[in-house]
């Protein structure tokens, strides 16, 4: 039973004055792994990140020997003193799994680790990555490091699938079909909701048709995924600021917890807007994950990781 951290991969990878997309791939060896860790560490230009590091990143996604398992596409970039919507979204999985150290304006250091749950097979394996960034004010330098988390206690596989986008009226409400993908197992744990621009009065309120019999608006969402209790972190740009800021929201962004929702059908939810808008809708499906033990020597206290259960920490619901 042990945790084993790999750096597999070291390069240039950082937003700077032109927006761009960087694919890397690389072998791995084998084992359980339970999630990744970018570390984004470089320097921009004052003002040109005006808050949370991934609020530059547009695009995310994973492939391990060819299967793509974490496709994740903002709904907006933007430069302002505020939280980030994969910030949140990954805080909102299991509220460790994005970080940036808060030292300034200029020098940047954040850490986004992405749960995954894969067995690699013994030998080598092939990762692949695709990381968009959006373009600042300045050229800006820096590095990004993958490290590979191996855990043999891992107990859950975590897949967030393709969008679907609705093209909203801005007049009342609507039904979305939430599409799941029929050869990926697992229940589904919660749905990311993402507004095009940061304007939080677009949308007002949401019914998941198979857990609800009402409309229920935004603030309640808000309730139940707890970010109304100051759930929501992200770092500052203000100089003065020494430690992690807190918010009780991020514009236009919306957590679902589902709740291990079975999948006998695709997720239906009711979308009430004010504004004729795209909206992404993001599953998120969780499975069990039989990590195994490899054969070198290993600590022997065990680390289990479970996405179900985080999402359940997060959202204060176990408590209730």
């Amino acid at each position: 039973m042990a945790v084993r951290y790999s750096l597999v991969n070291s390069d240039s990878t950082f937003p700077t004055n032109a927006a761009s997309t960087a694919n890397a791939g690389y072998n791995i060896a084998g084992g359980s792994i339970e999630s990744i860790i970018f570390r984004f560490e470089g320097t921009v230009t004052s003002g040109d990140m005006g808050g949370d590091f991934p609020m530059a990143i547009s695009q995310l996604r994973i492939v391990l020997n060819g299967e793509s398992f974490f496709n994740y596409q903002a709904g907006y970039t933007m430069n302002q003193d505020l939280p980030s919507q994969l910030g949140y979204f990954l805080n909102s999985l299991s509220d460790d799994r994005f970080s940036s150290e808060v030292i300034g304006d200029t020098a940047k250091d954040a850490f986004v680790r992405v749960p995954v749950g894969r067995q690699a097979p013994p030998g080598v394996s092939r990762l692949e990555t695709t990381i968009a960034t959006a373009a600042l004010g300045n050229a800006a330098t820096g590095t990004l490091e993958t490290w590979i988390v191996y855990n043999d206690a891992a107990e859950t596989s975590t897949y967030v699938g393709n969008p679907t986008s609705l093209s909203a009226s801005g007049t009342g409400q609507e039904e979305v079909v939430v599409r799941l993908p029929s050869n990926v197992p697992g229940v589904v744990a919660g749905v990311l909701v993402q507004n095009d621009r940061a304007t939080d009065t677009d949308i007002t309120g949401f019914r998941v048709v198979s857990q609800s019999d009402w409309n229920m608006d935004t603030p309640y969402w808000r309730f139940l995924n707890g970010d109304m209790q100051n759930g929501v972190q992200f770092a500052s740009d203000d100089l003065s600021a020494v430690s992690q800021s807190y918010a009780q929201s991020i514009a236009g962004t919306y957590f679902i917890p589902t709740l291990g929702l079975s999948r006998e059908d695709d997720v239906r939810l009711q979308i009430t807007t004010a504004a004729a808008r795209t909206v992404t809708f993001t599953p998120v499906l969780v499975s069990g994950f039989n990590a195994q033990e490899g054969g070198q020597p290993r600590q022997t206290q065990r680390v289990p990781t479970n996405t179900s259960r985080a999402i359940l920490d997060t959202t204060g619901q176990a408590d209730a």
